[in-house]
Order: C-alpha cells, then structure tokens, then sequence
C-alpha cells in the first residue's frame, strides 16, 4: 500500500468580511464544490506543494498569510493511504483564472462555504480557519 500526501488549501480573502474561494469541480469529477486539493509530489515539501497547487488551479502566485490549521485527515482510496494536510490561506487579490480542473469560482461567507462543502473534513478545517482568523 502506497502513501500518497495531499494538501488542502481553503483561501480567503478581506475587506470588510471574510470570504471564502470555493472551486466547482465539473461533472466527470463529481460536480461539487470544493477548496483547493491536489497531491504533493516526489521530492515537494508541503509548502512548495501548497503554492504550486494554488498557482496552478487559481493563477494566484502571491500568498499573503498561510495557516497550518493541524486539522489531521487521512483515508484510504484505491488501495493507497492517503494523508491530507490542511492549510488556510489569505490572498489580496479575488481574480481568478481557472483551470481545467474547475468549471467555477465563487467567493462566498462561511454559511455559505460550509452549506456547499460536501466532505466532512473539509467543513472541520473551514471552521478551525473561521475560528481562528474571527478571533
């Protein structure tokens, strides 16, 4: 059994109220809305990870604050242990370019994040992220 790391990058984003980058996945891929996922390569550290993974599905390349939230997640698919690390992320920027593995963007409050998120692991992170950033 392989172990494969992943990260998950919830971004946000302030003016005046937080708001949250949710990503919709397109139909083949499950047509759900999501944070910013993806798998840390061979020889990556999780922060160059982080990055790439941003960059490559938002076009962001500036990160202005990251957050380890230490919300630890692992499971297993296809055969492989898969172990997530979870990160919150302030951007100054909204702009979005999408990537081909999204069909769409919204920034959106924390009600709204948590209504749309699907897996119960990333709920947990977006709360611990709300938590600490509205202390």
């Amino acid at each position: 059994m392989a172990q494969i790391m992943k990260i998950m990058a919830i971004l946000y984003h302030s003016d005046q109220n937080v708001e949250y980058l949710l990503m919709k996945r397109p139909a083949d891929r499950g047509d759900y809305w999501t944070p910013i996922t993806g798998h840390v390569e061979k020889n990556e550290q999780l922060l160059e990870a982080l990055e790439r993974e941003v960059m490559e599905e938002t076009g962001i390349g500036e990160l202005s604050y990251i957050i380890d939230l230490r919300v630890p997640y692992g499971y297993s698919k296809d055969g492989n242990d898969i172990e997530e690390h979870t990160f919150g992320v302030q951007v100054d920027t909204k702009e979005i370019k999408l990537s081909s593995e999204h069909t769409a963007f919204e920034w959106v409050d924390y009600e709204t994040a948590n209504d749309r998120l699907k897996w119960e692991d990333q709920k947990t992170s977006l709360r611990v992220l709300n938590d600490m950033i509205n202390l």
